[in-house]
């Protein structure tokens, strides 16, 4: 595909369409109207970010609508057809066939675990699904024919609870701690990255591509996680109303340019495709490569140094030759490693309202870069970089090849280097892209030489 395929454009028509349908549920069931609440004094979030799909009666209007706002058909059973918008970052829609006189609404929200978003209410409702399937569900309240359910989503776009024999679930924990385990700290960073290949072969070969790529990054939020104050806080005002990361919208690793073929490779092999390049420009020195899954709903922006005359090749599969100076990727994957190996995840983006988290985070402690978008559509800001522990014979070594002067390595031995953020990043409008132009920026400010 070219590029000219991923030109995102905001589709406020098609977000105004689920938020009616939204609104309308929320107007009749007061358990969403207070989840809702919930969700924005406790978390920084919106319901409406939190969805996987609503369902609602059929009509000639709604199909109408559905039509004029970009939906198109997806699937479809003998009771319901389920509708997409491929230019959006949306919630599906599902129109259900007329049963009798009344009309009915779904409104159904991804959480991690369904028995954690019931612990944490105290409810027993029975779930739908065997454990650790691709698709499980749990009708939590229905009031005014209004239902609300926590659905738990595994590489799978069914809208049916999924069940599988007792061998598929060894079989899933097998792929999980294969991942889990992994050595993350050779020395030898090109026998550490082709074990990596080996075993992602591994999990493909136990649970299928969309699955093993679930596990994967489910994984890679954890060992982020470990590592930064900021998720550590925000998971736990999440896990509070047990939804977890489940409002993730897309994973950043930062590559060496050895290895970044490599790593686009292991990731395709996971199910996921190129979508648009980024290139920032000649003073820039950086690039990336997204790529998406979208059975599995999975996001990655994958990143590197980027010399000016590599913006025309396929630089995601052409392998790409040592450079003389670092820019800030390759000097960050130097310091530290690679994200997909040692380093783990330069950032998570996940979808909040964005003031509502820049304050609350700011009241336990957290601070905020400057933003490097704010548009109606689409703001993002990084949360302020936190300081690694850096491998004095990493720095030495930097030293002696001439790629940090003796002030950095100083600097680097004393004080460690700049490592992971959170990411606060607020969709409106069903913008479904990134900001090309200004983020170049906020690279630049994340450069360990900076800070």
């Amino acid at each position: 595909m070219s590029e000219t395929d991923f030109v995102w454009k905001c589709e406020p028509k098609a977000e105004n369409l689920v938020l009616s349908i939204l609104n309308e549920g929320l107007k009749l069931n007061p358990f969403i109207q207070n989840l809702s609440h919930d969700l924005e004094k406790r978390t920084s979030t919106r319901l409406f970010d939190w969805l996987d799909h609503v369902a609602i009666t059929s009509n000639e209007t709604l199909e109408k609508d559905l039509s004029e706002s970009g939906f198109v058909h997806q699937d479809a059973t003998s009771h319901y057809r389920v509708f997409h918008h491929p230019g959006a970052k949306l919630p599906r829609i599902v129109l259900k066939d007329q049963e009798g006189a009344s009309n009915s609404i779904e409104i159904a929200a991804s959480v991690e675990s369904i028995a954690d978003f019931n612990m944490v209410r105290g409810l027993s409702c029975r779930i739908e699904g065997s454990l650790l399937s691709g698709y499980r569900r749990c009708y939590i309240v229905t009031e005014n024919n209004v239902s609300f359910l926590a659905i738990e989503r595994r590489g799978t776009l069914t809208l049916e609870p999924t069940h599988y024999d007792s061998s598929y679930s060894e079989k899933y924990l097998l792929a999980q701690e294969k991942w889990q385990t992994r050595l993350r700290g050779l020395l030898d960073e090109d026998e550490m990255m082709q074990q990596t290949i080996r075993i992602a072969d591994q999990l493909v070969a136990l649970v299928g591509e969309n699955v093993a790529a679930w596990i994967v990054l489910d994984i890679e939020r954890k060992y982020w996680q470990a590592k930064n104050m900021a998720g550590k806080l925000q998971k736990n005002r999440q896990d509070s109303l047990g939804f977890g990361w489940a409002n993730h919208d897309h994973h950043t690793f930062r590559s060496s340019r050895k290895h970044f073929s490599q790593l686009v490779r292991l990731f395709e092999m996971l199910g996921f495709h190129c979508r648009e390049r980024y290139y920032a420009g000649e003073e820039a020195g950086w690039g990336a490569q997204v790529m998406e899954n979208p059975i599995s709903n999975l996001v990655l922006f994958l990143d590197v140094d980027l010399d000016k005359s590599e913006i025309k090749v396929d630089f995601a599969h052409q392998p790409l030759p040592e450079i003389n100076e670092y820019g800030t990727i390759g000097l960050w994957t130097a310091l530290h490693g690679d994200s997909i190996l040692k380093a783990g995840m330069h950032h998570l983006e996940a979808q909040f309202m964005f003031e509502e988290l820049t304050s609350d985070l700011h009241h336990l402690g957290v601070g905020m870069m400057d933003p490097f978008s704010s548009f109606p559509f689409l703001k993002q800001a990084f949360t302020a970089g936190e300081i690694w522990h850096v491998d004095s014979k990493r720095i030495n070594q930097l030293y002696e090849e001439g790629k940090i002067t003796i002030e950095m390595r100083d600097k680097f031995i004393a004080h460690g280097a700049v490592g992971s953020h959170l990411e606060n990043l607020q969709r409106r409008e069903g913008y479904k892209g990134f900001n090309q132009k200004n983020v170049s920026v906020i690279i630049k400010k994340t450069d360990p030489r900076k800070i």
